[in-house]
């Protein structure tokens, strides 16, 4: 039981879209199409081509295209309770992967052990 319980562990990391809390993070540019999580009192909003300083982090709303710079919306680091980077696009092929993967391997050992499955 304790390999079924393990492997059904591995198997939901993989499906998530990998949001993580970073260590603290110093003044930095992220990647463009670096997803991030913003929490503040409780509300979250998503951003990308974030910029963080001392004193502030701004970024461009998820939605809305990378280029679009006037729609840079900032907010002052103290009044940002965290932040999360995460990858949702690669969580999305990771789960197809899983969902494709395991029967294709069930049915390879499947048929390893039977002597093919080919029609009679």
């Amino acid at each position: 039981m304790r390999p079924l319980t393990l492997s059904a562990l591995l198997s939901l990391q993989a499906c998530g879209a990998g949001w993580h809390q970073p260590s603290p993070l110093a003044p930095q540019t992220l990647p463009p199409r670096q997803q991030v999580q913003i929490w503040q009192q409780g509300r979250v909003v998503r951003w990308h081509a974030v910029t963080l300083t001392n004193d502030s982090i701004s970024g461009i709303p998820y939605l809305q295209p990378v280029a679009c710079a006037g729609c840079r919306v900032s907010l002052a680091r103290p009044a940002v309770d965290s932040i999360r980077l995460g990858n949702p696009v690669a969580g999305f092929w990771k789960t197809v992967g899983l969902i494709v993967g395991i029967p294709t391997v069930a049915l390879m050992i499947y048929c390893g052990s039977h002597g093919g499955c080919a029609p009679d």
